[in-house]
Order: C-alpha cells, then structure tokens, then sequence
C-alpha cells in the first residue's frame, strides 16, 4: 500500500511538472494566435473567469472546504498580480513581441522571487544564486537591446513584460502559507476568478467589447482560446498551485527555463518566427541564470508535503 502511494505520488509529481512546463509553454503560441482577433484584456479575462469559474463550480460540488475571509482577500490580490498584471501585460506584450522571446522575457520570473524572497528572509539565497541573477539581466538585455533589424525587440513591450514577470514571482511568493485555502481548486479558482474580473473591467475602459464582433472571430481563435481556458489555467494553474505547496516556490517555478524553448520551437515551426542569434544568446543565458538559482536557492523553512 505504501508503495502504491509513493508511485501514485511520483507520477502526480511528474504530471504537474509536465502541465507547467509544457503546456505552459504552448500557451505562449496560443496566446499569440488568439490575440490576433480577440483585445488582450477581453481575450485574458473571458480566459481567466470561465476557468475560475469551472474550479469554483467543481470546489462547491465537492463540499471540499471553503476558504476564510482572509483567505478569499489574499486570493484576490493574488489574482491581481497573477492575471491583471501578469496575464494582461503578457497578452497585451504580443501583440508587439513574438512568442518565442515573450517566453524568455518572462523567464525572469526567478529573477524577482530571488531578489524578494532574499530580502524578506524567505529564500536563502548563495553566490551561484546571484551569479544566476547577473547572467540572466545579461539574457535580458541582449535580447532587448539593437533594432528590429539586428533582432531586437520592442522596448515598451519588453518593459511590460518585466512587469508582468514581476507581478507573477511577487505574487508567488506572497500566495503561500496561511494565507492560501486548503483545497487546491479554490485556491486556484479564486484568483483565476477575481483577476478575471479585473480585465474584464480593464477591458471595457479601454474600450475593447465594441472592437470586435463574435461572429468575425476565427475558428483558430476559438480554439486557441478554449485550449488556454481548459489546459492552460484549469490544469496547469491548478498543477502550478500544489507545486508551490509540496515543492516550494523556487522549484515551482521551474517552469520558467522550460517554457521559452517549447515557446520558440512551436512560434519557429508553426507561425514561422524568427530564430535570431539573439534569441538563441538570451535562451542560453536565461536558462542558465534560472538552473543556477534553483540550484542555489533553499527555503529557511521546509514546506510540508
């Protein structure tokens, strides 16, 4: 019986991993593809609220045990960060910066969580750590710096980015503990659900709703759509939320070296993005900056499992 668990465990484990890690990486190629006929903030927030939706319905259907206030209040700030900012900077970034680099651009995730975690005495971090932190600012800015021409690419784009980097790792770090409920499809539903709002409001002040019409939507958009609702926010946010219980924030966030290669391989064979030296410069130099930290970052405290 114990033996079954520790499998039954192992392969739950490598699941969630392969959810963050792969799907997470195609979503960049969705994202970019959906946005191309449907507003950001409206595209990220019928995203964000159907799946919220779904994991909410689910939770109460399973009478699994509801959060407390403070609980629901951290969940929405999270859902702030997490999808106002993250995901709405994010969509709103591809429109202007290809899939591939978005992805690395986002990698720096680690960097952010690093940098606070160190600072607020929740991560422990060693001279490989910072060697990382130094290597991928280089990848960043090899892939930001230089025109269009010589592989650049778009400064305000690559800003927000950043932004939307730093809103997910703080978010990470600040989602944990007590202030997380217990039952992991609130835990994910709520932020899913609270963020979702937000756009959706974000996306009706800039005026989105009346720049499109459903029926000029492409079918590739539907679909790009409805696999970013199913796959990428119901099980890979899902996937995302108990790595961070069982295996801590930093090796959670694995996910961040893995994704800009699935990102750049499907954006090069499927929508003919260009592999630029500097693309492949920034790949080498954040994956390798991302690897470092996690090899030289530990938590003060264990996490339970």
């Amino acid at each position: 019986m114990i033996a079954r668990r520790v499998r039954a465990f192992g392969a739950l484990r490598l699941g969630a991993y392969a959810a963050t890690w792969i799907i997470w990486g195609s979503t960049y190629l969705a994202i970019r593809v959906a946005v191309a006929s449907i507003p950001p903030f409206l595209l990220a927030g019928v995203r964000s609220v159907m799946a919220g939706s779904i994991l909410v319905a689910i939770g109460m259907a399973r009478g699994e045990s509801k959060p407390n206030r403070s609980q629901v209040i951290a969940a929405m700030i999270t859902g702030a960060m997490f999808f106002l900012v993250g995901h709405g900077g994010l969509f709103w970034a591809e429109q202007r910066v290809a899939s591939g680099p978005a992805a690395l651009m986002i990698a720096t995730e680690h960097l952010w969580l690093l940098g606070a975690g160190a600072l607020l005495g929740r991560v422990v971090a060693t001279r490989r750590a910072w060697a990382g932190v130094a290597i991928g600012l280089a990848g960043v800015a090899v892939l930001t710096l230089g025109g269009g021409a010589s592989g650049g690419i778009d400064a305000v784009g690559a800003v927000v980015l950043l932004v939307a980097s730093a809103a997910w790792g703080l978010g990470t770090l600040y989602f944990t503990g007590e202030r997380k409920p217990a039952s992991q499809l609130y835990a994910a539903g709520i932020p899913l659900l609270g963020g979702g709002v937000l756009l959706l409001i974000a996306s009706t002040v800039f005026g989105e709703p009346g720049r499109v019409s459903v029926g000029d939507v492409p079918l590739r958009a539907v679909l790009a759509l409805a696999y970013l609702i199913v796959f990428g926010s119901v099980v890979a946010f899902t996937a995302y939320n108990w790595l961070v219980e069982r295996e801590g924030p930093s090796r959670a966030l694995s996910f961040t070296y893995v994704n800009p290669l699935v990102a750049v391989l499907l954006g090069a064979a499927l929508l003919g993005e260009p592999l630029s030296w500097r693309i492949g410069v920034s790949a080498i130099a954040i994956i390798s900056a991302v690897v470092l930290i996690i090899g030289g970052t530990t938590s003060p405290t264990p996490v339970s499992s």
